[in-house]
């Protein structure tokens, strides 16, 4: 093993170091900088550890490449034996893919982890997202999305899916309906059939009718499920003579997670005769 041993290669002087795999090599040279010649192609092995101050590759204009068989690791740490990382200091091109640990994709234990915050400039596809901060319906706090936060054209309709957001039914009809019942009777004029979450129901009514004697009343009101809701009842009665009363009632209604059913039940005063023309009774749900 020769240390320090100059000879010429290609017209240059050459600089030879021999030692075991492993061992530092460390010389101090008196010449300050040498070429090694070689065409491309060629190899110049060295039997050991060579340890530089800095090293470069390639020259402004031409590029060269450093083949890594291996792992590079920094390693040197910080104080009481921090970490220290490997950096890199300017912008870094990765030509294939990025993984942890020695097999590429999803079937091990290894996820690759970004240890800050990051910002993607451009778009970011995924196949799944998982943890806490991403937007779902169990985790979306009250009043986390405002008008304030979203401003006009965040959210374009051909972005959602139907009944993403709401879900609207309405039955509706011109044919004349009669009733002679009264009190806690109710024919029912309309129904709507609709599966919500647990969510509110707006439901609204309006329509016209007729009465056949002086002060005779048509009311009106909301059933949910079969049970009158009771803030929804209404009452129309007309004044000196036969006439036309306008009916319409509303309401927001708290229902659970399924199906429900949704009526407008109607009726008239005690021996008495009503009609029912023109009408519409519409439902939107409202989801949490």
């Amino acid at each position: 093993e020769h240390v320090g041993q100059s000879s010429c290669l290609g017209g240059q002087v050459h600089q030879s170091a021999g030692g075991a795999d492993g061992d530092a090599l460390s010389a101090e040279f008196a010449i300050q900088r040498f070429l090694v010649g070689g065409t491309d192609g060629d190899f110049f092995d060295v039997q050991g550890t060579m340890m530089f101050d800095s090293i470069k590759v390639g020259r402004q204009g031409e590029g060269g490449v450093t083949f890594f068989n291996g792992t590079i690791i920094n390693n040197t740490t910080g104080t009481g034996d921090s970490d220290l990382p490997v950096t890199f200091g300017d912008n870094v091109r990765i030509d294939g893919r990025v993984f942890r640990g020695a097999t590429a994709g999803t079937a091990d234990s290894l996820p690759f982890i970004v240890n800050d915050n990051m910002e993607v400039v451009g778009t970011l596809t995924v196949g799944g997202l998982l943890g806490d901060g991403i937007v779902g319906t169990d985790n979306l706090a009250s009043n986390a999305v405002t008008s304030a936060k979203i401003t006009d054209g965040t959210i374009a309709t051909a972005d959602m899916a139907d009944g993403a957001i709401t879900q609207a039914i309405e039955d509706s009809s011109t044919q004349t309906q009669t009733t002679t019942l009264s009190g806690g009777n109710y024919d029912m004029a309309a129904e709507l059939d609709i599966t919500t979450g647990d969510s509110n129901l707006f439901c609204t009514f309006s329509g016209y009718g007729t009465t056949y004697a002086i002060d005779q009343s048509i009311r009106v009101a909301i059933l949910l499920d079969g049970e009158v809701v009771l803030r929804t009842l209404r009452r129309a009665t007309t004044g000196e003579g036969e006439g036309q009363v306008i009916l319409s009632t509303s309401a927001i209604l708290d229902v659970s997670a399924g199906s429900h059913t949704v009526q407008l039940g109607w009726n008239t005063d005690v021996d008495a005769t009503a009609s029912l023309y023109v009408y519409t009774l519409d439902c939107i749900e409202l989801k949490k």
